[in-house]
C-alpha cells in the first residue's frame, strides 16, 4: 500500500510540475493549466474510487446510508487538510498572473527534487 501511495504522489507531482511549466510560459492564464490540474486531482481521480463505493453502498438500504454518513467525517477532515495544497496552488496561479515568479519557482524546484527522490529510490 505504501508503494502505491509513492508512486500516486509521484504522478500528482509530475503532474502538477507539467502544469506549472505551462503556467509560466502564459502567465496571464496560469490559472488554466493549474486549474485543471487541481480538477483532476480533486475530482477526477478520486471519484474513480467513490463513485462504485456509493453506488454499492446506496443499494445496501438503511445500513448502506448510516455507513455513508460515517464514511462523511474521515472525508471532510481529508478535505480539511488539502486545503492549504488547494490555496497554495491558487496563490501560485494569482502570483503567476501578477507577475511574480518567486513561488512558482520554489514549488517547480520543490517538485523537481521530489521527482528526481523517487526515481533515485525506484532504481
Amino acid at each position: 500500500m505504501g508503494n502505491l501511495w509513492q508512486r500516486i504522489t509521484y504522478y500528482r507531482h509530475r503532474s502538477e510540475l507539467w502544469a506549472l511549466a505551462l503556467a509560466k510560459r502564459a502567465p496571464c492564464l496560469a490559472m488554466i493549466p493549474i486549474g485543471f490540474m487541481l480538477c483532476f486531482w480533486w475530482g477526477i481521480a478520486p471519484s474513480l474510487v467513490l463513485f462504485p463505493i456509493i453506488l454499492l453502498l446506496e443499494n445496501s438500504g438503511q445500513l448502506g446510508e448510516t455507513i455513508l454518513a460515517l464514511f462523511s467525517i474521515p472525508a471532510l477532515a481529508v478535505l480539511w487538510f488539502a486545503l492549504p495544497w488547494f490555496s497554495s496552488w491558487c496563490g501560485i496561479a494569482v502570483g503567476l498572473m501578477l507577475g511574480r515568479f518567486t513561488a512558482a519557482s520554489a514549488k517547480e524546484k520543490a517538485l523537481a527534487e521530489s521527482i528526481h527522490a523517487y526515481r533515485t529510490r525506484a532504481s
